[in-house]
Order: structure tokens, then C-alpha cells, then sequence
């Protein structure tokens, strides 16, 4: 990881970023929330048609549980590779299919699972804690408060589709945002923004407030940088010095792996 991505990440997961972040989210909570929710509630209908159409089903796509599906896969069919390889001839038709060495091939499934791990913990254990802060603050979705005359706040509230903060849809989204970040070398900006847009949709779609949005891009943001900080990063450092190959290269190495 860069030094400019090193800096960024501890940022986050700096006592003084949850400081501000709590104060920032207290204040939207008592003096923005409703203010803004309404004033969308004037915005031009293509914005939300943009939202509905084409942000919101996004989110489906990249849900968290489909992406633990996809993770847990390669684990599982790469979990017995170093047993596979002791087979002499489909070590050697490995070898002849990607250009690799056999080193350079276990170091790769090692990464890579290890990755695979990081990304599976980081959604759960975010997304469990989401929904177990959703039921014990209780703050009732907009659509509750405004037409069902639910409370703002009421602690431990069973219900938990009233529940809104922080947003689960907006947690998901910041978790994938930092995870990609963590190892893709580019396109940072754009990932954020799209984890931005995916959060703001939540409003127009009458769903949230502004303090679920911001509490949720929180939370799925720390979570993934501490489990990497605190046990991920360590792991890691053995493999970044080698250049390990494109994810490319070993999306095609798990292709011939399962074919050999």
C-alpha cells in the first residue's frame, strides 16, 4: 500500500476521525435531518428516477451477502491447491497454461485467499454490527416517523425494518469503497463516488436521514481498516515485496486449476 493510502486509512481509524464523526452526526441528527429529507423532497423527479432506477438496484447487485458468496467460493476451491500440485503432471499443465513457477503459484492462492478472508470479515462483522446498532438505538425511517407517527428514538425496537441508523445500504457500500481502495491502485475517486451516490440514494428513496448516511459510510469504512491494520497487514507483507501477479492472471490460474 502507498504511503498517501497508509496516511489516508489511519486517518480513519484515528480517535480524532471518530470524534468528529460522532459530533458531525449528532449535530445532522438534531438540526439537518428533517430539514434536508424535506428539501429532497422538492428536487426534480429525474433525480429520483436516477436513484431509483439505476443507483438503487446497484446496490442489490453488490450486496454484501452475494460478494461473501463469491469469496467463499475461491476458498473453496483453492483450499486444497498445495495437495493438487503434488500431483506431478497437473503441476505441470498448470505451469504450461499460466507461465508460472510453482512458488510463484502458491504464493498467489495464498494472497489471494488471504484477501478473500478479509473481505468475507469485514462485510459480516460490519453488517452485524449495522443491524445490532439498528435495534438497539431504535431511530425510526423516515417513512415510520413521518406517516406512522413513530418515535425518533426508541431503544431496542423489535421492528427492525423501522429501524434506520445507521444505514445498512450506505455501511455496504463504504466497506466495498475501502476494501477496493486497500488493493486496487487506481480509480479511488470514482469508487468513492459511487459509494456516495449509493448512500445519498437512501434519502430519495425515503429510507434515511442524513446521520444514517453519514454514521453508516463510517462504520463500513472501520471496520475493514482495522481487521487489515490489526491482523491482515502483517500477513500481507511477505507477499507485496514479490510483485504478486495481476488479479487477472489469477482469476485465470483458478480457471485451470479447477479444469486441469
Amino acid at each position: 500500500m502507498s504511503n498517501n493510502k497508509i496516511k489516508f486509512i489511519y486517518q480513519i481509524s484515528s480517535l480524532r476521525f471518530f470524534i468528529i464523526t460522532l459530533v458531525v452526526t449528532a449535530f445532522s441528527f438534531n438540526f439537518l435531518d428533517i430539514f434536508i429529507f424535506q428539501v429532497t423532497r422538492s428536487f426534480h423527479e429525474l433525480f429520483f428516477t436516477f436513484f431509483s432506477k439505476i443507483i438503487d438496484p446497484l446496490s442489490d447487485v453488490l450486496d454484501p451477502f452475494n460478494i461473501i458468496i463469491v469469496c467463499s467460493l475461491v476458498i473453496f476451491f483453492n483450499l486444497n491447491i498445495k495437495y493438487l500440485l503434488k500431483n506431478k503432471i497437473k503441476l505441470k499443465l498448470l505451469k504450461e497454461k499460466t507461465g508460472l513457477e510453482y512458488i510463484k503459484i502458491i504464493d498467489t492462492f495464498d494472497f489471494y485467499l488471504l484477501v478473500c478472508k478479509h473481505w468475507i470479515w469485514s462485510l459480516a462483522t460490519a453488517g452485524i454490527l449495522c443491524n445490532l446498532m439498528k435495534y438497539i438505538l431504535g431511530v425510526a425511517r423516515p417513512k415510520y416517523f413521518f406517516n406512522e407517527g413513530f418515535e425518533r428514538v426508541d431503544f431496542f425496537n423489535a421492528l427492525h425494518k423501522a429501524n434506520s441508523f445507521p444505514s445498512g445500504h450506505t455501511q455496504a457500500a463504504f466497506t466495498l469503497a475501502i476494501l477496493l481502495v486497500i488493493y486496487v491502485k487506481k480509480y479511488y475517486w470514482f469508487i468513492f463516488a459511487i459509494a456516495a451516490l449509493m448512500g445519498i440514494s437512501r434519502i430519495f428513496m425515503s429510507m434515511h436521514f442524513l446521520s444514517d448516511i453519514l454514521f453508516g459510510a463510517y462504520l463500513g469504512s472501520l471496520i475493514p481498516i482495522l481487521l487489515y491494520k490489526l491482523y491482515y497487514e502483517t500477513k500481507m507483507e511477505k507477499y507485496r515485496n514479490d510483485k504478486m501477479v495481476s488479479f487477472s492472471q489469477f482469476v485465470k490460474l483458478t480457471y485451470w486449476r479447477i479444469f486441469i
